[in-house]
Order: structure tokens, then C-alpha cells, then sequence
């Protein structure tokens, strides 16, 4: 049978199907847009959002249960129970619709979008944001909440989602959108959405899914996204949320205090640093290797303090090796004065000083950098690699943190946050320096006289 009563990694407009089924409907991906004859109503999606929200913040209901068991089912997903909790609670604060609404004000200049309204710049004109069409999403295997996150995003924007997952993922996301398309009693989320989970090495379903794509969100490397563009047709526009470093950096005006340090021993282990605002290195302001290795001696001490309350996430055999291979080169540079290591007993954590002031990325999982980088050179030394850098873990005093967080800017960062909160986020934050409804939406305009009741 095509349509399935049971939970299938393919959920195509409100229905579970098989993988052969899913094959077949492939190719008529680019009919589902002519074939819906209702818009899709802000308001409507809101709701849905507000009820899926309220029954994540019920911890002990079926829904939330369901979901926490795809989080942490070790087969796919193998979350942390711990873990797992804080990322349903997240989800349940970004669906907030008052969030959600904030931020369509922010971005798209209303809580309304589609309501056109005059033309800044003419007298007898309008504009107003539409949909771009059928979007594609590339979620990424590191961060369960984006295809979700990015398909609620699209249907703010009034968009048709079509959600491909890694081929090693759970059905969190899948699970998660029919929840959402089963709460609009309208049926016009279930219409747009469908979720399909394969491995990007199955070149031939990836190009069918992005042969009628308007657009294509993709996460991921830069040979990812370049994977994914190159099935992109002609004027498909490509929203790349790429490859991405963030560091932690303290100021000479700032002691290496036990609070901050264990702050940003937090901000190292959760997550096993696989998302982009995880630290990878920290940059000390200072030309003085004692102080390096001092304050690397402290970052370990605060390391060893934390551990214990915080998940672990075990890395598969490549990522185990990557790890001990980084750790031991930077431990026979020990010889030639470069560089001084410490490591946890269990392996939970490293903490790698280097006298060399170059960025480099960590192997992650607990592994950090510590490197010297006085504030003269911070444009200097960062500008190169302007085009990754993410987000700065700032720990200045003063009016320390005003002017680094300028020559930081001008580097090329797109964060600034204390250290601890450098995984943090809020309602409409801009991701990697864009504001994603607006690269999943159109501008448009027309005379004002097309619109009966609008006034230019």
C-alpha cells in the first residue's frame, strides 16, 4: 500500500509512504505549487505553532515523549537525555508565536507580510513580500531542530517546504512536521510539506528533489553546498548556511576568572562543539607564552570542573581517530617549545596551547585551541578567514568589549556573546549574517491603483 498507518522516514502532504512510493512521487514535486488554489495564512501557521508548542512544554505527555525517544534513540540520533530535554524546550521557545511574530516584524516589516503597503521611494506604487515558491531544504545532520526550525520559516514566508534529512537520522524531523501540519485544521500546512530522508549519495533522487526547486537551503561544507547547487536548475536561488568557525577570545583587560573560564568550558562541551557557534579556539591577548600556558592550565582546571554535570557524545571511530591524531602531533611539538597539552584521563577533553597565533579548526569533542593574539593584530591575523568566521565568546572589561567587538566586526565575525552563552540564541536572530525570511521570500511591487484600498 502506498499510504501507511505507521511512521515511515517519508511523510509526503500529511501522508506516510513507502520508499517506493516516495521515489515515484519525486518527479511530481513541481506540480504541488500550481495545485494549491488557497494561500497560506500567517495566522494559520501561528496557531499550528502555539500547538505544537504548548504540548512540548507538556514534559510529561505523549507528544513530548514520542519526540524525546527519536532524539535519543542510539541507532540515529543518540542524544543525551539531558540534551535532548533542553533541545525540546528550545524548539518550544522558538515555535512561541509571539517569537514567531517578532520576528516576521523584524525581517519582513509586519507580523502580515503579505499585506502590501507604499513604496518608500514612489508616489503611486506598493510593495509586498511573497513567497520565493517551492523551497528545498538541505537539513544537516549536527542540529536535529534546523529542518524543522527552517521548514517553519518557509511557511512563514508563505512557502511549499520540501525537507530532505541525512540518511542516518532519526524521523525527529519528519515527526515533528506532521505534528505541526496536523494542528492547522485548514489543511493547508499539510499541503505544503513534505519530508524525505535519504542519503545525499543517492545523486539521482537529490537531483530530482532540486529539479524543481525555486530555491534550496543547504547546511553543510563548502563541497556539501557545492554538491547540492550543482542540481540546482538555472535561477534557482542557493541559501547556503555553510561551513563556519567560532572562537572564544580574552582580553587583556580581563583576569582568567574561574566563572568566565567555566562559562566557557560549558560553551567546549555541549554538544561535542558540532554546532557552528561552538568554540574551537581561544584566542588570549597577550605575547606572553607563561600567560598562555597559564591561562590553557586554568581552561583545563574549568574543563575537569564541568565535565561531570554535562552529556557526553561518544564520536564514531573517524572522529575518535581525528581527535587522537590532532592531540599527538600537538604533543611531540611539545619538544620544540611550540606547544604544552593537557588532557582529561578518559579523553573526555583537550586542551591544546600553541604559540602560533594562526586560526586553525579543532577535531571537536572537548578539544580546544589556546593561542596568543594581541588586540593590535586580531584584523590582521582573522581577515583572511573573514568569509568562516561565526561567533566571538568575548570576556573584555570596560570599554574593552565596544572596541574589540568593532575590530572583530571588521575581521569578519557575525556574533559577539559572553563567554557561556555562545550556543545561546533569541527569537530572529540573523543566521550567519542574513535574515532567513527574507532569502526564503520575494519583494515585489506593482502600481498602487492594482490594489483597491491601498494608498501610495
Amino acid at each position: 500500500m502506498t499510504l501507511l498507518k505507521h511512521v515511515t522516514p517519508y511523510y509526503w502532504r500529511g501522508e506516510w509512504v513507502d520508499e517506493e512510493s516516495a521515489g515515484r512521487r519525486l518527479d511530481d514535486i513541481g506540480l504541488i505549487l500550481p495545485g494549491l488554489r488557497e494561500p497560506l495564512v500567517v495566522d494559520d501557521v501561528l496557531a499550528a505553532c502555539r500547538h505544537l508548542a504548548s504540548q512540548l512544554d507538556d514534559t510529561t505527555g505523549s507528544t513530548y515523549a514520542g519526540l524525546r525517544d527519536e532524539l535519543t534513540d542510539p541507532s540515529t540520533t543518540a542524544l543525551p537525555a539531558k540534551d535532548a530535554d533542553a533541545l525540546l524546550a528550545g524548539l518550544a521557545k522558538a515555535l512561541d508565536p509571539r517569537s514567531l511574530a517578532a520576528q516576521l516584524t523584524a525581517e519582513l516589516g509586519s507580523a502580515a507580510p503579505g499585506v502590501p503597503v507604499p513604496a518608500p521611494f514612489a508616489n503611486e506604487a506598493v510593495e509586498v513580500w511573497q513567497p520565493v515558491g517551492t523551497l528545498v531544504h538541505i537539513s544537516p545532520a549536527n542540529v536535529a531542530t534546523a529542518g524543522v526550525l527552517s521548514a517553519v520559516e518557509g511557511l512563514l514566508a508563505g512557502n511549499t517546504n520540501i525537507v530532505k534529512t541525512s540518511g542516518t537520522d532519526g524521523l525527529f524531523t519528519q515527526r515533528a512536521l506532521a505534528l505541526l501540519a496536523d494542528a492547522d485544521p485548514t489543511g493547508r500546512i499539510r499541503d505544503r510539506l513534505v519530508v524525505l530522508r535519504f542519503s545525499s549519495s543517492n545523486t539521482d533522487w537529490l537531483r530530482r528533489l532540486c529539479r524543481s526547486a525555486d530555491a534550496v537551503a543547504v547546511w553543510g561544507s563548502e563541497e556539501a553546498v557545492a554538491g547540492i547547487a550543482q542540481h540546482a536548475p538555472s535561477g534557482c536561488r542557493v541559501v547556503a548556511w555553510g561551513p563556519k568557525i567560532s572562537f572564544a577570545y580574552l582580553d587583556r583587560t580581563a583576569s582568567a576568572e574561574p566563572a568566565g573560564l567555566r562559562g566557557l568550558a560549558r560553551d567546549i562541551l555541549r554538544n561535542a562543539q558540532r554546532t557552528c557557534t561552538s568554540p574551537q579556539v581561544l584566542y588570549v591577548d597577550t605575547t606572553d607564552h607563561d600567560r598562555l600556558f597559564g591561562v590553557a592550565d586554568a581552561l583545563a582546571t574549568a574543563l575537569a570542573d564541568e565535565a561531570p554535570g554535562l552529556p557526553v557524545i561518544a564520536p564514531t571511530a573517524a572522529e575518535q581517530a581525528e581527535v587522537t591524531n590532532v592531540v599527538e602531533v600537538a604533543r611531540l611539538e611539545e619538544h620544540l617549545g611550540l606547544t604544552r597539552t593537557r588532557s582529561a584521563s578518559d579523553g573526555r577533553w583537550h586542551v591544546l596551547a600553541d604559540t602560533r597565533p594562526g586560526l586553525c579548526a579543532s577535531p571537536l569533542f572537548g578539544t580546544i585551541w589556546v593561542k596568543p593574539l594581541p588586540r593590535e593584530d586580531i584584523v590582521r591575523v582573522l581577515h583572511p578567514m573573514r568569509r568562516y568566521l561565526q561567533t566571538v565568546g568575548l570576556a573584555a572589561t570596560g570599554d574593552g568589549d565596544v572596541a574589540l567587538s568593532g575590530e572583530f566586526f571588521r575581521a569578519g565575525a557575525l556574533r559577539i556573546t559572553p563567554l557561556g552563552q555562545m550556543l545561546d540564541t533569541y527569537a530572529g536572530e540573523p543566521h550567519d549574517g542574513h535574515l532567513a525570511l527574507q532569502r526564503y521570500s520575494r519583494r515585489v511591487s506593482m502600481p498602487a491603483a492594482f490594489h483597491e484600498g491601498v494608498s501610495a
